[in-house]
C-alpha cells in the first residue's frame, strides 16, 4: 500500500517507547543500547545493540503484517544463503504503541540507494532473489504488493503519471508521458505465466544493501507472501542499470516474455513511486532509469 492511499496520519514511536517494550518482551536484550533509528513512509527502523533491530509500523494497515512475517518467513529461512535481516520475533502491542512490531536479526551495511551496486554484484543480487521465489503453498498469505497484479494498481498508475509529470525531471529533462503510459499498460495486459511463489515486495534501493559496492542482503520484509515474482524483479531492476540487467538474470535465470513484460510494468510503478517520496537517493536512481529507458528527454 501506498502513502499516497494511506488516509491516517502515520504515528511515531520515541526512544523511551522502544527502550520500555524491549525491555519488556525482550529482557535478555535489556542491556543493549537503543541506538540510531531509520524513519521510512510506512515503518521506523531502530537499532538495538550491536546485533538487532526493532521495525515498528506507521499505519494500522500494517499491523497484520508485522503480527504474521515472523511465523510466516521461518521455514523459508534456511534456504537462503544471502545476508537477511530476518524478523525473529513479533513484538505486541503496548507502552501506548498500538501496533504489532518485529524483532530482527540487524545487517550491518549501507543500502543501495546510499551507496550503488557494482556491476560485479548484479549476479548475486539476481541469485538471491532466485531463492526467494521457491513455489509458494496453495494456502500461503498473500503479499500485499506482489498478489493483487498490475491491473489494480492502474488508478494509482494514473496519479504517480500526473504528479512525475508535473514534478519534471533533473538535468532539464522532462518525462515522456505518453510513452511511459504505453510501456506500462503492454505490461499490465500481459497474462500471469506462472503460478504464485513466495515473493519479497519491498525490492528497492532501500531494502537491498551495500557493503561498499558490494550485494550485502535484503532488508524489510514484513510484506512476505505469495504473488507473482514478477513483482519483486521489477523492484530489483530500480537498483540495477540497463548494463547490468543480464549478469543479474544469469544470477536468478531466465524468464517467460510475458514475465519480462510485469517486470518492466513493476519497475516503472517502482519508479515514479519513488519520485514521489521525495527522497533525494530514491528519486535519482529512479530517474537514472527512466532516462536509460530513453522515457525522459531534453527539454
Amino acid at each position: 500500500m501506498l502513502p499516497s492511499s494511506r488516509i491516517a496520519r502515520p504515528i511515531t514511536i520515541d526512544d523511551a517507547q522502544v527502550r520500555a517494550l524491549i525491555d519488556d518482551q525482550f529482557p535478555h536484550l535489556a542491556d543493549q543500547e537503543v541506538g540510531r533509528r531509520y524513519t521510512h513512509e510506512d515503518h521506523i527502523s531502530v537499532r538495538i545493540g550491536d546485533h538487532h533491530g526493532a521495525l515498528f509500523p506507521r499505519f494500522a494497515l500494517d499491523d497484520p503484517l508485522f503480527a504474521r512475517v515472523a511465523d510466516v518467513i521461518a521455514p523459508s529461512l534456511d534456504r537462503f544463503s544471502f545476508p537477511v535481516s530476518a524478523p525473529l520475533e513479533t513484538g505486541r502491542p503496548g507502552h501506548g504503541f498500538p501496533y504489532h512490531w518485529t524483532l530482527v536479526e540487524w545487517v550491518s551495511a549501507s543500502t543501495a540507494a546510499f551507496v550503488p551496486l557494482h556491476a560485479s554484484s548484479a549476479k548475486e543480487l539476481g541469485s538471491a532473489v532466485r531463492q526467494i521465489h521457491s513455489p509458494a503453498p496453495k494456502d500461503a498469505p498473500a503479499n500485499p504488493a506482489t498478489a493483487p497484479g498490475l491491473g489494480a494498481l492502474l488508478p494509482e498508475w494514473d496519479r504517480l503519471l500526473v504528479f512525475a509529470s508535473l514534478r519534471g525531471a533533473p538535468e532539464n529533462r522532462v518525462l515522456d508521458v505518453e510513452s511511459i503510459d504505453a510501456l506500462f499498460r503492454v505490461g499490465a495486459v500481459a497474462p500471469v505465466d506462472v503460478e504464485p511463489t513466495w515473493t519479497h515486495g519491498r525490492l528497492e534501493p532501500r531494502s537491498i544493501q551495500s557493503d561498499r559496492g558490494h550485494f550485502a542482503g535484503i532488508l524489510i520484509w514484513h510484506r512476505f507472501g505469495a504473488g507473482d515474482p514478477a513483482a519483486d524483479l521489477g523492484g530489483a531492476a530500480t537498483v540495477i542499470p540497463l548494463d547490468m540487467r543480464d549478469e543479474f538474470y544469469a544470477g536468478y535465470g531466465e524468464v517467460s516474455t510475458a514475465t519480462a513484460w510485469r517486470a518492466q510494468s513493476y519497475q516503472l510503478f517502482s519508479a515514479l513511486h519513488h519520485i514521489e517520496i521525495d527522497d533525494p537517493f530514491l528519486a535519482r536512481m529512479a530517474w537514472e532509469r527512466l532516462i536509460e529507458l530513453g522515457l525522459a528527454h531534453e527539454a
